[in-house]
């Protein structure tokens, strides 16, 4: 039987809740990285998820709860990434760090358009506080488990001389960095170098666990 797209339509509306609720975020995604947030409207989203706007209106209801939907699914993703990866990880604490800091740069997570839309969120925390207060739910414990890693090294390491939570924000600062540099030089280097580069700057800080000529990612 040929499939018609009066079909295609029927089968979008009929979809399940948690289906729809997808569909409108991805499409928020796509155009947020294409076109920003004061750019973006209900009817691009609409159009590219091919749903009426009633069915936003039904899910959402106003289009600033899409956007808070969209950075929760952006955060839960992350969330997801660096755990599994951290569950994975060896025991040691330096291959649980060195997890951490490569879901960052998993291929699934660290898109062009994942960035776009990353950095749109963050320009505007500072006029939607609710945006940080999204984003810092998932992303506290993180923050949290990265001191209590960096602890561990230091005291296995006998590293007098560092701190665990000045480690933890220049980690913090090195994975953001890369992701800016990755959405404004795409072309300086892919994700693959600058984890390495991340990577490799653990070993100055931690060089009896993380050799330069050593192995140092999963």
């Amino acid at each position: 039987m040929v499939k018609t797209i009066k079909d295609t339509a029927t089968r979008k509306r009929t979809a399940p809740r948690e289906v729809r609720r997808r569909q409108l975020i991805m499409a928020a995604m796509d155009s947020i990285s294409k076109r920003g947030f004061s750019d973006t409207t209900l009817r691009h989203v609409t159009e590219k998820a091919e749903l009426s706007h009633g069915v936003v209106n039904y899910h959402f209801d106003s289009k600033e709860a899409l956007y808070d939907a969209t950075l929760g699914f952006l955060a839960q993703e992350h969330y997801d990434m660096w755990t599994q990866y951290y569950d994975k990880a060896g025991p040691t604490a330096a291959e649980k760090l060195s997890a951490i800091i490569c879901a960052d740069f998993d291929k699934k997570t660290c898109t062009k358009k994942r960035l776009a839309v990353w950095f749109a969120f963050w320009g505007q925390a500072k006029y939607r506080p609710n945006y940080l207060k999204i984003h810092n739910k998932h992303d506290n414990e993180r923050y949290e488990r990265i001191i209590k890693i960096c602890q561990e090294i230091i005291v296995d390491g006998d590293y007098d001389n560092l701190q665990a939570d000045r480690l933890a924000r220049t980690i913090e600062s090195l994975t953001d960095g890369s992701w800016l540099c990755l959405m404004l030089y795409p072309d300086v280097a892919d994700r693959v170098e600058y984890r390495e580069d991340c990577l490799l700057t653990l070993a100055q800080f931690f060089p009896k666990h993380f050799p330069i000529d050593g192995p140092t990612h999963p």
